[in-house]
């Protein structure tokens, strides 16, 4: 019954993105391309754009706050010009059903990552009624290390690593490079102990 549940509360969060995504439904298709490296240039171009756009952003000098406004009003732009864009090149009489099936697909992918990254949260937070001592030493060593990390490095450069790192992980994934050195890990030679006399 849980499983049925959770699977129409699924559809449901489907069919929303859906309603949501209309207008961007055309820029869908090629961006799912590039997020999973469908050819070989792709991780190039996502690496390029987002040094572009940070490089631009540094170089206006801006403090962080000001930084945050710049990038909002850059991605409101593209939320506005995009669909205004698509649907006049495209009518929606060049919208194919293959084209509707990819659409619902990316839509479905995009719903069930959501679902799980909200799941991951909330059983880390579980943990604080379940064991609030292992909550407490992860929730500190986490903060304390974002703190350390955060006054070390440049927050616009960590920025940058941040959203590289999130717009090549799918790709990453999907072309099983992580498990490949995971593997390599694993398969890595043991050290043996040495034993003293």
């Amino acid at each position: 019954m849980v499983e049925h549940s959770s699977l129409h509360d699924q559809e449901q969060q489907t069919k929303k993105l859906k309603r949501l995504l209309e207008g961007w439904r055309v820029a869908l298709l090629p961006l799912k391309s590039v997020i999973l490296w469908e050819q070989q240039w792709h991780p190039c171009a996502i690496v390029g754009a987002l040094s572009v756009f940070y490089l631009l952003i540094w170089l206006m000098d801006l403090n962080t706050l000001a930084s945050f406004a710049i990038m909002g009003l850059i991605l409101n732009f593209i939320d506005f010009i995009v669909p205004v864009i698509c649907n006049s090149l495209y009518g929606p009489s060049s919208w194919t059903g293959q084209q509707e099936k990819m659409f619902e697909e990316i839509c479905k992918d995009i719903v069930a990552h959501y679902n799980k990254v909200i799941y991951k949260i909330r059983s880390f937070y579980a943990l604080r009624e379940t064991s609030p001592f292992m909550y407490y030493i992860i929730s500190i060593s986490m903060l304390c290390t974002m703190a350390w990390i955060a006054s070390s490095i440049n927050n616009i450069f960590l920025l940058y690593i941040l959203s590289t790192v999130m717009f090549l992980w799918p790709g990453i994934q999907h072309r099983g490079i992580f498990n490949t050195l995971l593997s390599m890990v694993n398969m890595a030679p043991k050290m043996p102990y040495i034993k003293s006399d």
